[in-house]
């Protein structure tokens, strides 16, 4: 799955630091944090007018 390549260092990151990071489209990475998200894996927390991607708390 992609979300696998999230950067592992970080617990926080904005939208666009990822698609940057990950050379992905801006709607392939919406998708598949959009995914994710549903999946309980990260959270999308909107910020005046970007994302910002909190991975979910692992137990």
């Amino acid at each position: 799955m992609p979300g696998r390549e999230f950067p592992q260092h970080r617990s926080r990151m904005r939208q666009s630091a990822i698609v940057e990071e990950l050379d992905w489209s801006k709607s392939k990475t919406s998708r598949v944090l959009s995914r994710m998200a549903d999946e309980g894996d990260v959270e999308k927390l909107r910020i005046g007018r970007e994302n910002v991607i909190d991975l979910a708390e692992t137990e």
